[in-house]
C-alpha cells in the first residue's frame, strides 16, 4: 500500500468528520428523546447514564457502517476481531463520556432554561465537551488500531504532496 499524502489525510478527516457529524446528531437526538421522554419518570442519575449509553451506541452503530469503506478506504472485508476492537474502542469512549458527565452533574440541577421546549444547557454543553475529547480518542484508535494495514508497517506515514 502506498504512503498517505497530507492531501489524502485531509480527506479522510474530512469524511470522517462529516460521518461523526451525522453519528453526533443521531446520538444527540437519541439521548434527548430518551432523556426527556422516555427514561423521564426515572432516578436522574439512571436517566442520565441510560440516556447516553443509548444515544452513544445509536452514534457507534452509525460509524462502524461507514467507517471503513467510506472513511478509511479499507479494502479488505472487515472481521470480528475488528469489530470487537472498535468495540472496544468505543466502550473506552462511552466510559470518558459517562465519567465527564457525571462529574459535571452537580452543574445539570443548578442551571436549566426553560424555552418553548425543556432544554439544559449545561447537559448539551458537557455533552458536546465530551464528544471533541472522545473525537480524537476514536479517530486514532479507528486509523491506528482497527483498520491499520498489516501488511505495510509504513502504511500510517504520511508522505509529502509533489506537484
Amino acid at each position: 500500500k502506498e504512503k498517505q499524502t497530507k492531501k489524502e489525510l485531509l480527506k479522510e478527516i474530512f469524511r470522517f468528520l462529516l460521518i461523526g457529524g451525522f453519528a453526533t446528531l443521531v446520538d444527540y437526538a437519541t439521548f434527548y428523546l430518551c432523556n426527556l421522554v422516555i427514561f423521564k419518570s426515572l432516578d436522574a442519575r439512571w436517566n442520565l447514564t441510560l440516556s447516553t449509553a443509548l444515544g452513544y451506541t445509536a452514534g457507534l452503530l452509525i460509524n462502524w457502517f461507514f467507517s471503513a469503506r467510506f472513511i478509511f478506504n479499507y479494502k479488505k472485508k472487515t472481521t470480528s476481531k475488528q469489530f470487537f476492537l472498535y468495540l472496544l474502542i468505543c466502550l473506552i469512549g462511552l466510559g470518558i463520556t459517562q465519567l465527564g458527565m457525571h462529574l459535571a452533574s452537580p452543574l445539570f440541577e443548578r442551571t436549566y432554561w426553560k424555552i418553548i421546549v425543556e432544554f439544559d444547557f449545561w447537559k448539551l454543553f458537557f455533552k458536546c465537551l465530551m464528544t471533541l475529547l472522545v473525537l480524537v480518542f476514536n479517530y486514532l484508535g479507528r486509523k491506528f488500531i482497527v483498520f491499520r494495514d498489516k501488511d505495510d508497517e509504513n502504511t500510517n506515514e504520511i508522505e509529502e504532496d509533489v506537484k
